[in-house]
């Protein structure tokens, strides 16, 4: 696993592979684990034991998402693919996910230039998070992209940490957290109309404050906000606003209902789809309504289809139809 990360870095950042490093040292190198999309984190309940080191046989154990603490979240489509839940991981699990979108739409609204043909676009999507300490989680994802201006190829890579200050679960009124992430695009995707992001390299700060109930050992319903405030290297800023609910049943099958908004500060409110590099000045705006299945295993994390609609759009692509299937799991080597 240590080999295949490294290759990755070494093709996007030959400069800078000690970051992956941090993530994929040798006790991660003798892991064989899967992925996420949306990611489940892993939110302790009170009085149910933690999987503690020796409790399983062999070089790894993994943490057993059906003792009840499991937390799955998605974001099949929203403007920042990046953690959004107020609720993180136990103590040093891994949760490594990938998700694949297959998006479609026929016009950019406000496009001084409009597109010849409709845009069916594909992203695959890659995170891999941990939480070193009970207030903290980092997170890391790269993105790959296929549409009819760029084919098959690299479109994104970004950072994040975040500090949960509340936390729900162990007896605070609601959870809250506040995070920052710094993302860099490539010059290829940035000339893409279909790529969201705004310049070279993006930066957020963001928050979010949710709240579950339970039943019994498990959470039966929560819901929660996320807020992000961004600014690129260039043009002007963006706010991009989420919200989340999410209804739990016997803690396999779980529904989920999300809207997502996605708003740039910029000034220019007509699109040259010939002749685009990035929303950084644009004055855009978009509505996302969606809503997802997740199965959750015993063990072998959770698998997430969701299906996300563009109900509203200004100088933005509009009327986007979003389809993911996304499979997440956490893992441990303590």
């Amino acid at each position: 696993m240590q080999k295949w990360l490294e290759g990755i870095a070494k093709l996007l950042f030959p400069k800078k592979l000690m970051i992956l490093r941090l993530f994929a040292s040798d006790s991660v190198a003798d892991t064989g684990h899967s992925t996420k999309p949306t990611p489940s984190g892993s939110g302790k309940k009170k009085g149910l034991k933690q999987p503690q080191k020796g409790d399983f046989n062999g070089k790894m154990s993994f943490a057993i998402p059906s003792l009840g603490y499991s937390v799955a979240c998605m974001a099949p489509v929203f403007a920042s693919s990046l953690e959004t839940k107020p609720w993180f991981g136990s103590v040093w699990e891994f949760n490594f996910s990938s998700a694949y979108t297959y998006s479609r739409y026929h016009r950019v609204e406000g496009a001084s230039v409009q597109l010849r043909h409709p845009s069916n676009d594909q992203l695959l999507r890659f995170d891999l998070g941990i939480s070193p300490a009970e207030m903290w989680d980092l997170q890391a994802e790269v993105e790959f992209v296929n549409t009819p201006r760029q084919s098959f190829s690299y479109r994104s890579a970004a950072v994040q940490a975040r500090v949960q200050w509340l936390n729900d679960i162990a007896g605070d009124p609601v959870s809250w957290t506040t995070g920052f992430n710094i993302r860099e695009v490539s010059d290829k995707s940035l000339r893409d109309v279909s790529c969201p992001y705004h310049a070279i390299v993006d930066f957020e700060l963001n928050t979010a404050i949710g709240k579950e109930w339970s039943k019994g050992p498990y959470w039966n319903v929560r819901t929660w906000g996320n807020i992000g405030l961004g600014i690129a290297n260039e043009g002007y800023p963006w706010l991009r606003g989420l919200w989340v609910f999410e209804k739990n049943w016997d803690n396999h099958h779980r529904a989920i209902v999300f809207a997502d908004g996605y708003f740039g500060f910029g000034t220019k409110q007509h699109v040259n789809v010939d002749h685009f590099n990035g929303w950084a000045k644009f004055h855009h705006q978009s509505i996302d309504l969606g809503l997802g299945y997740q199965y959750h295993f015993d063990l072998w994390g959770d698998i997430t289809v969701s299906y996300a609609r563009r109900v509203y759009a200004h100088t933005f692509p509009e009327q986007v139809n979003f389809f993911t299937i996304a499979y997440q799991i956490p893992f441990s080597v303590l």
